[in-house]
């Protein structure tokens, strides 16, 4: 028995509208895109200085929460990857908690990267008074045992914590389900505690969110940075470069370098995430130089159309600047 032209056409409308709802509908996955390479000199100025010859480039990635199935075949683009949400953005969490958490890592990164620049060119900057509390935990956590949050963490696995990153470099070594040992203050009163890892993104991590509270720097130059569209630690060895560089010229050509990788008030330059796609962001700026955490090295090994230089610290990275 055929349909009546009227009723097939009814349910053609409707088909369609089902289709375009399925197409558009939120789902669990998200999107990490290459994306842009920021030209320091345009986010941070060095009171009394000229910007260095040399530009420096930090980068970052696009990043596209709960996409549509529409939007996921973006994925099939050179350097896509698909997520799934929870992995970027971890369960527990709003979008704008998310936002927030990502823009005080920024925060920190200029403050910490400042120093550093300052402490390399002899100009005998202080390390600034600072401390790192436990905001909240992952659902997953298995902390929460043992940690409160307001807890304040003095060290993981033997490290003095300085700054966020710091708690990050400790466990970057460790694989998920191995014990850390953390001492903490909880009331004025230090404390220790054994507490097992989680796996977040193949690394092993406390399962907490951590909120850093620092003095501004006394710094022998003044820094000033300009609001941007970009958040997360991730910038802070490029920011601290053209830092440097600025304080302390060099008579190098003109060239533009890019780069990524968090700091430490150490020095030391830890992991960060999307490092494909970051490289891809510095290609197409036309960046001849591309500085990378030596943790993320092997995600990018294969590639040649720029020169990648792994370092681990930030005297390597003005040692390959040197050279």
């Amino acid at each position: 028995m055929r349909m009546p032209p009227r009723n097939r056409v009814l349910t053609y409308i409707v088909a369609a509208f089902v289709a375009a709802a399925i197409s558009f509908a939120p789902t669990p996955y998200s999107l990490i895109l290459p994306g842009s390479a920021i030209d320091v000199r345009d986010v941070l100025t060095v009171d009394g200085h000229k910007p260095p010859v040399q530009h420096y480039y930090m980068t970052d990635v696009t990043l596209q929460e709960r996409v549509s199935p529409l939007l996921l075949l973006q994925g099939f683009l050179p350097g896509a990857r698909i997520v799934h949400t929870e992995e970027v953005v971890p369960k527990g969490v709003t979008i704008p908690q998310f936002d927030d958490i990502m823009k005080h890592a920024m925060n920190e990164s200029q403050s910490i990267a400042a120093v550093v620049a300052e402490r390399a060119a002899n100009l005998g900057v202080k390390i600034p008074d600072s401390s790192v509390s436990i905001a909240r935990f992952d659902p997953t956590s298995r902390a929460q045992s043992e940690l409160q949050p307001g807890d304040v963490l003095r060290t993981v696995n033997g490290k003095p914590v300085s700054s966020t990153v710091t708690v990050q470099n400790a466990l970057f070594k460790l694989k998920p389900g191995d014990p850390v040992n953390v001492t903490y203050l909880r009331k004025g009163r230090l404390q220790s505690a054994r507490v097992i890892t989680i796996e977040n993104k193949g690394q092993a991590r406390l399962g907490v969110y951590l909120l850093a509270t620092f003095d501004a720097p006394h710094l022998a130059v003044p820094v000033k940075f300009k609001p941007f569209n970009v958040s997360g630690s991730s910038g802070g060895l490029m920011f601290a470069m053209d830092i440097y560089r600025t304080l302390k010229p060099s008579p190098s050509p003109v060239m533009k370098i890019a780069g990524t990788g968090t700091i430490s008030y150490d020095g030391i330059v830890g992991p960060i995430e999307g490092a494909p796609q970051k490289l891809i962001a510095a290609r197409r700026a036309g960046a001849t130089m591309f500085f990378v955490p030596r943790e993320n090295y092997n995600e990018i090994a294969g590639s040649h159309e720029i020169k990648i230089v792994p370092v681990h610290t930030f005297d390597e990275a003005l040692k390959a600047l040197a050279g």
